[in-house]
């Protein structure tokens, strides 16, 4: 007996994240689930300047992989750090002139 299968998505498509602009950088959160980046482009260009990675989602194994899935949720900036919020409330902290991301609590 063929077992029929559901092959539609277990999660809602991640929200719109607005980027945020500084002079003529804009920041923007990229991602396919298993990956949050920031993405910082010229303005005027669209060129991309640099890419990071924020986290990595470990996948557990025997699990519906899209409902692991975590994507960025909001952005901020403050100062010369980008602040990074995912669906599940964790927080970091994008230093933009070394590129270097840390945990951090959220604001």
């Amino acid at each position: 007996m063929a077992i029929p299968m559901n092959l539609s998505a277990k999660r809602a498509a991640p929200q719109s994240v607005n980027p945020v602009v500084s002079g003529n950088i804009k920041y923007s959160a990229q991602g396919d689930g298993r990956t949050g980046y920031v993405v910082a482009s010229e303005v005027t260009t669209g060129k991309e300047l640099w890419r990071v990675e924020v986290f990595r989602v470990h996948l557990e194994p025997g699990l519906e992989e899209d409902v692991q899935w975590v994507f960025i949720s909001d952005l901020k900036l403050l100062d010369s750090t980008l602040l990074v919020r995912d669906e599940k409330s964790r927080c970091y902290r994008v230093d933009l002139a070394t590129k270097h991301v840390k945990k951090s609590q959220c604001p």
